[in-house]
């Protein structure tokens, strides 16, 4: 697996941090607004808006996933990847594969492209995503990537304190029982 990566000039890293650092900024975003975990009452988007949300939750954590863990996807030389930041940049995984690696075919089934297994998904109720805990677990990985990058490169990235603050207040939040299964793909009339 440790295969080696062209290596980038520091423009393109740094450039390509701001791309990273907007996947992490919009995962967020997408699952505090589909959560409702900060409103008091707890309040979700309504119909579409809600599974518009969870989309591009979904997308983003997808694409974080293959940031973190290479192996978990067909790859490219093009694609960014989390090792790449790392002096010698070589093809291995930085995430915790096993972790990220749940529901991966579902989510892949589901997301990535239309598939026939989504109606089986549907039809079986296998189409609600625990948005908090996957929130939790991402960025934990996204916090153990951040704490081993060359201080140099450190910068370019967001700072580790709001991450681990959204982590203590979502782990608040699954603490006192609440685990999310509002977030439901459902992809049509029949749903």
């Amino acid at each position: 697996m440790n295969a080696p990566r062209p290596v980038r000039k520091p423009e393109d890293l740094r450039a390509a941090a701001r791309y990273v650092s907007y996947e992490i900024e919009m995962m967020i975003f997408s699952g505090k607004g589909l959560g409702g975990w900060y409103a008091s009452p707890r309040t979700t988007p309504p119909d579409n808006y809600k599974n518009m949300a969870l989309e591009s939750f979904l997308l983003h954590f997808r694409n974080l996933r293959a940031f973190l863990c290479p192996t978990l996807q067909a790859l490219s030389s093009d694609d960014i990847i989390a090792s790449d930041f790392l002096d010698p940049p070589t093809l291995r995984d930085l995430g915790d594969t096993s972790a990220l690696s749940i529901d991966k075919t579902r989510l892949d089934r589901m997301l990535d492209h239309l598939s026939y297994s989504r109606r089986a998904y549907i039809a079986g109720g296998d189409h609600g995503w625990k948005v908090a805990s996957m929130l939790v677990l991402m960025l934990g990985q996204i916090k153990n990537f951040l704490s081993g990058l060359p201080e140099a490169k450190r910068p370019w990235f967001p700072p580790e304190a709001p991450i681990t603050e959204h982590i203590r207040n979502l782990s608040g939040v699954l603490d006192s029982g609440f685990e999310d299964h509002s977030g439901i793909i459902h992809g049509g009339p029949e749903a």
